[in-house]
C-alpha cells in the first residue's frame, strides 16, 4: 500500500474522527445494559486464562510460579517455521528485524562460484579409515601403474615439537620420525600423523598426509582416575562437539547451504535467530565462548600482551578435561589459527587431540589454490574435505566415550560470500556421516560461525551490515538428551527468538559438562534465581529462560554491534504518523475484504506512536539507508477495537507496508461472532451486531 493512498484518504480521515466520535457516544447510551451484561460474561474466561497463564507463563517462563511436571512441558521436534511477524527477536528490550535473504537489495551480489577442481591435479592414490592406510588400486592407471608390485610406498611418523624458551612462535615445530616404514597393500598404523610418500623405480611420485586418533594411554589412565574418584562419575554425561564455519552470516548459510540446512532440519536442529555478535573478529568473539571473558578481559586475567602465551588461561577444554573428558581443538587455515594469526599459541599442547600439527605440515607441503588467506585445495582434496574427515574419525573413535571438541573451519569461507556454496555438498555428507555411524548417539552437535563476512559490495548495504552481527548457531541433540530435559530443551527454544550472544553460550557449555545444572527442579531454582536479580548477569545459559527486557548493553554487546533498533516516540498528530495510521487500517480492511459480514473500519483516533530505526551505525554510510519501523496503536471504528501495528518503510525504495500481524489489545465479545476464522475475530466488526445495537 503507497504513501500516495494515505494522503488521498487524510481529508476523508478528519471528517471520520468527528463523526465516529458522536456516534459511539450515542451507541454507548443505548447499550448501556447489555455492555454490562456481557463484561460480566466475560469475566468468567478471561479468571480461567489470567489462572493458565500464570501458572504457564503463556510466553514461555514457566518455571517461575509452579512445579511443571515434565508430561506438561510442550517439546516440538519440529524446525521453527518462517517468522511471520517482522522481527526474528521482538521483545521489550531488543528488536532485530526479520529479512529476506534474497532481497533485492542484496540477490545482486550473489552468484555461483565455480567448482574446485583438487582432485585433478593430484588424484588420492593413499586412503585412510579410522585406523588404517589402503592404496587405492583404482587410482593407479592415473599414475600408469600396471602393476601393484611396481609401487613402493612407505609412512613416516610426526608429531608437535616441545618449542624452546627462545622460539617466537612456538606452535610451528614438528619433528619427523627417522625411518619410513613401508607397507604394501595396507597397514594399521598406530601413531596420531604420518606422512605418505610413494615411489616407482625410486622416483617419488606421490605424497600425503594422514591423521588417526589412537587412544592415547595417559589420557585414558587420566580420565579413568577422574571418573573413579568423583562422586559424579558414574553418573549420565553427554560429550561435546562444536564445528565451527567463519564468517558466516546466518542468512548467508539459508542461501548458500540448503542442503546442509536441510539435514540440519531433518535431524531436529535447533537454531538461534537473535545470536549476536560482540566484537569485530573472530578472536574477541570466540575468546567468550571458550572462556566466557571478554578479549579485554582475557589480558587482564592470563594474556597480558602479544608475546605471551594463552597457556594460563582457563579455557573451557580445561572444564571438560578436570572433568575427565578427552579434550580435542583444531583449525584449518593455519596461519590464520584463533591463538596464532600475530600471536605465540601455545608453548604445551592445549588439548589431548591437536590437528594443528597435521593440518598445518599438510597445507604447506601440498597445499595449493590459494585464494586470500587460505590454500582451499591440500592434495586431492579439498581443505575442508580433510578438515571434517578429521573431525568424522575422532567422533566415531570417541562415540561411547566422554569427550570434549571444538574446531574452527575458515579456509572455504573466511574471504569469501559466495565460497560456502561450494561446501554445502560437503558437509551434508559430514554430518549424514555422523548420522549414519551413531557418532551423535551421546553427543551434542553445535554447528555455529562466528560473524557474517566483514567485507565486500554487501557490506555496503543496511542488510549486509546487520548480517555481519549476526552468526548462525545450531543445536542438535540426541533424543534421550530432548525426552530427559524437555524443560531445558524447551527454554532454549523459547530462547531462539531472544537476543543472546557468546557469553550466553560459554555458560550454556558449562550446563552440558554438569547435566544435575539442567533437571527439572535445577532448572525452576535457579530461573527464580534469575528473575530476583535486580542487574542480570551478562552471561546466561541457554537452558534458562531468557528474560524479554533484556538489552545489548546487558547482554555485552557493545553499542556499535547491537542489531537492536532503537525507539523514539512520536508526537501522535505529527503528519507521517497520521498516514502511517491509515495504510495500518487499509491494510485491516484488505484482510477484512472477503468476509462480507464484517464492517470496513476507519481511524477514529491515533492512542500513541513510535519509531524504531536502526543504530546509526548500521545505516549511516549505506547505500539503502536502512528501514525505518513505525510502531501505532489506533482506535477504529465501529466497534471501537484498540490495534497495534508495525508499519515498515525502507528508506531505499521508499517502500511502506504493513510487517508482521496486527495485534487487537482490547477485548472484542461478542462483536466478531459472524466469523468462525480465528485470526479475522480479531478485527472483525460484524455488521449484524452494529445493527442490533441500533435497534437497542
Amino acid at each position: 500500500m503507497g504513501m500516495h493512498l494515505a494522503r488521498e484518504r487524510m481529508v476523508h480521515l478528519q471528517h471520520s474522527i468527528t463523526k465516529c466520535d458522536s456516534a459511539n457516544k450515542t451507541d454507548d447510551t443505548r447499550g448501556n445494559k447489555v455492555k454490562t451484561f456481557h463484561r460480566r460474561l466475560l469475566w468468567i474466561p478471561l479468571v480461567l486464562l489470567g489462572t493458565l497463564l500464570y501458572i504457564l507463563d503463556f510466553d514461555g517462563e514457566i518455571y517461575y510460579h509452579v512445579t511443571v511436571p515434565h508430561a506438561t512441558v510442550p517439546v516440538s521436534d519440529k524446525p521453527l517455521p518462517n517468522i511471520k511477524s517482522g522481527f526474528v527477536v521482538d521483545t521489550d528490550g531488543c528488536r532485530i528485524p526479520d529479512l529476506d535473504p534474497f532481497d533485492p537489495v542484496v540477490r545482486k551480489f550473489i552468484f555461483k562460484e565455480t567448482p574446485l577442481k583438487c582432485h585433478e591435479k593430484h588424484p588420492l592414490l593413499v586412503d585412510s579409515n579410522i585406523t588404517s592406510l589402503f592404496i587405492v588400486k583404482s587410482a593407479l592407471s592415473s599414475f600408469n601403474i600396471s602393476d601393484l608390485d611396481q609401487l613402493d610406498c612407505c609412512y613416516r611418523p610426526f608429531w608437535r615439537t616441545k618449542p624452546r624458551k627462545v622460539d617466537r612462535y612456538l606452535d610451528y615445530n614438528i619433528t619427523f620420525a627417522n625411518n619410513c616404514i613401508s607397507f604394501k597393500e595396507s597397514v594399521s598404523i598406530p601413531e596420531e600423523f604420518v606422512k605418505v610418500s610413494c615411489y616407482v623405480d625410486n622416483q617419488n611420485i606421490y605424497r600425503n598426509y594422514h591423521a588417526f586418533i589412537p587412544l592415547k594411554p595417559e589420557v585414558e589412565k587420566r580420565c579413568q582416575k577422574v571418573r573413579d574418584s568423583s562422586s559424579t562419575g558414574q553418573r549420565e554425561r553427554v560429550s561435546v562437539l562444536v564445528v565451527g564455519m567463519d564468517s558466516v552470516s546466518r542468512l548467508n548459510f539459508h542461501r548458500q547451504l540448503p542442503r546442509t540446512l536441510k539435514i540440519l532440519q531433518n535431524m531436529k536442529a535447533i537454531e538461534l535467530l537473535g545470536y549476536n555478535k560482540v566484537a569485530d573478529n573472530t578472536f574477541p568473539n570466540l575468546i567468550p565462548v571458550l572462556s566466557g571473558l571478554s578479549a579485554k578481559e582475557l589480558k587482564d586475567v592470563c594474556w597480558p600482551n602479544y608475546n605471551a602465551v594463552f597457556d594460563e588461561c582457563n579455557w573451557v577444554w580445561k572444564n571438560f578435561s578436570a572433568a575427565g573428558y578427552r579434550t580435542a581443538f583444531g583449525e584449518d587455515a593455519s596461519n590464520m589459527g584463533l591463538f596464532i594469526y600475530a600471536r605465540r599459541g601455545f608453548k604445551k599442547q592445549p588439548t589431548d587431540y591437536y590437528s594443528r600439527p597435521y593440518l598445518m605440515q599438510s597445507e604447506d607441503d601440498i597445499g595449493f589454490d590459494k585464494k586470500s588467506g587460505a590454500k582451499l585445495c591440500i592434495g586431492s582434496q579439498m581443505s575442508l574435505s580433510v578438515f571434517l574427515q578429521y573431525i568424522s574419525k575422532l567422533a566415531i573413535t570417541m562415540a561411547s566415550k566422554d569427550f570434549f571438541g571444538f574446531f574452527w573451519g575458515a579456509s572455504l569461507t573466511h574471504d569469501f560470500l559466495n565460497f560456502p556454496s561450494l561446501g554445502d555438498d560437503i558437509y551434508e555428507q559430514f554430518l549424514y556421516n555422523l548420522i549414519e555411524t551413531g557418532s551423535l548417539n551421546r553427543t551434542v552437535l553445535i554447528f555455529m560461525s562466528d560473524h557474517g563476512i566483514r567485507w565486500g559490495s554487501i557490506r555496503e548495504t543496511y542488510q549486509g551490515r546487520l548480517e555481519e552481527r549476526l552468526p548462525f548457531v545450531f543445536f542438535i541433540f540426541p533424543e534421550w538428551f530432548r525426552n530427559k530435559y524437555p524443560t531445558a530443551t524447551a527454554n532454549l527454544r523459547r530462547n531462539t527468538q531472544r537476543l543472546t550472544t557468546p557469553f550466553d553460550m560459554h555458560e550454556t557449555l558449562l550446563d552440558i559438562l554438569n547435566l544435575d545444572q539442567i533437571e527439572q527442579e535445577s532448572i525452576k531454582r535457579r530461573s527464580l534465581e534469575l528473575g530476583k536479580y535486580k542487574q542480570k548477569p551478562r552471561g546466561i545459559s541457554l537452558f534458562l529462560p531468557m528474560h524479554k527486557s533484556r538489552t545489548c548493553s546487558e547482554a555485552g554487546i557493545e553499542p556499535h554491534w547491537c542489531t537492536c533498533q532503537q525507539s523514539k516516540v512520536l508526537p501522535v498528530g505529527d503528519a507521517i504518523i497520521k498516514n502511517m495510521s491509515l495504510i495500518l487500517v487499509d491494510h485491516l480492511n484488505s484482510l477484512l475484504k472477503p468476509y462480507g459480514v464484517c464492517s470496513q473500519l476507519q481511524v477514529a483516533e491515533i492512542i500513541s506512536a513510535s519509531v524504531q530505526f536502526p543504530r546509526e551505525h548500521l545505516y549511516n554510510t549505506t547505500k539503502d539507508q536502512g528501514l525505518k519501523d513505525y510502531v501505532i496503536v489506533i482506535r477504529t471504528t465501529p466497534g471501537g477495537a484498540l490495534f497495534e501495528g508495525t508499519v515498515r518503510h525502507c528508506i531505499g525504495n521508499s517502500s511502506v507496508q504493513v510487517t508482521g500481524s496486527v495485534s487487537r489489545i482490547n477485548s472484542y465479545g461478542n462483536q466478531s461472532s459472524c466469523v468462525a476464522d480465528f485470526h479475522m475475530k480479531l478485527y472483525c466488526f460484524c455488521k449484524s451486531y452494529l445493527n442490533m445495537r441500533t435497534k437497542l
